[in-house]
């Protein structure tokens, strides 16, 4: 491969489903433009831009007395269709599978309506073009509309058909929270291979961080907790917040750190990833 490698590791693999009953053990090398899957014998070649699908999941019954997880790529070669089946488990392999959505997605021209609608109300806003950045837990537009979707937040999506430059569009739609509460945000892809992946995009990473936060069991004290962080900032007086004296705080804090859902720095008190998909199950079940 001339390009540079931005992924490179060892692991099993099945280079293609129809020619290959059982993985075999050899180099998974990504570049910006393809991915290569490689033995001593042999290699795949995988361009980037025909990849029309990736997973991440557990392992379908008949590959799983060979792994555990899989990364499935599907891709189009010469006109013909095949998939390949990596090993997916460890933090390597979630790298990757975000290096291959970068590599698929960014740059890519979006646009988007940014919000759609404010709680239940449709706002005026027109659509407005951009540039599509993803990266581990975040949408982004680049250019002058600046919005922002942060997975974490994410309550629902799906495929609507609306109206843009005159023609009946499929577009994706998204409700998550903004600074001042629910949000929707709509966007479309001039590519349909490209409108697809992003929806797998979001839908791989929410329903990754969903399955971290059902591991997690919360007392209604430490979710009205977690709401209060989101609703009144990092540098608030959260013991006033809440109505509870600083050892309370202390203690309700110090639980949701080890359970990963909040973090304490020079910055102030901030919810992770986790916690923020935690207030976004349960920030209608709480009233200050």
């Amino acid at each position: 491969m001339s390009e540079s490698a931005i992924a490179d590791f060892v692991t099993s693999f099945i280079p293609n489903t129809a020619t290959h009953a059982e993985p075999v053990r050899g180099r998974v090398v990504m570049s910006k433009r393809r991915i290569v899957l490689a033995t001593e014998d042999d290699k795949t070649t995988i361009p980037l831009k025909g990849v029309f699908d990736v997973q991440h999941e557990t392992a379908p019954g008949d590959l799983a007395e060979f792994f555990d997880d899989t990364v499935t790529v599907g891709y189009e070669r010469n006109g013909d269709r095949h998939v390949a089946v990596i090993e997916g488990g460890g933090d390597t392999v979630e790298r990757f599978v975000v290096l291959v959505f970068k590599g698929l997605l960014n740059g890519a021209n979006v646009y988007v309506k940014h919000p759609a609608r404010r709680g239940g109300r449709i706002t005026d806003e027109s659509f407005e073009s951009g540039g599509l950045a993803v990266s581990d837990g975040t949408v982004a537009i680049t250019g002058d509309v600046g919005a922002r979707i942060d997975i974490s937040t994410v309550t629902h999506f799906e495929r609507v058909e609306r109206e843009l430059g005159g023609t009946s569009r499929q577009l994706l739609s998204v409700r998550h929270m903004g600074d001042s509460g629910p949000i929707t945000t709509e966007l479309a892809l001039d590519s349909g291979r490209r409108m697809n992946l992003l929806g797998r995009f979001i839908r791989l990473r929410y329903t990754h961080l969903k399955q971290d936060l059902e591991a997690v069991d919360l007392t209604d004290e430490e979710i009205e907790a977690l709401v209060a962080i989101y609703s009144s900032g990092p540098h608030a007086n959260l013991a006033t917040v809440l109505g509870v004296d600083a050892s309370q705080l202390t203690f309700h804090l110090n639980n949701l750190i080890d359970k990963g859902l909040v973090e304490d720095d020079e910055d102030g008190t901030k919810l992770t990833a986790m916690g923020q998909a935690a207030v976004s199950e349960h920030i209608e079940d709480v009233n200050f």
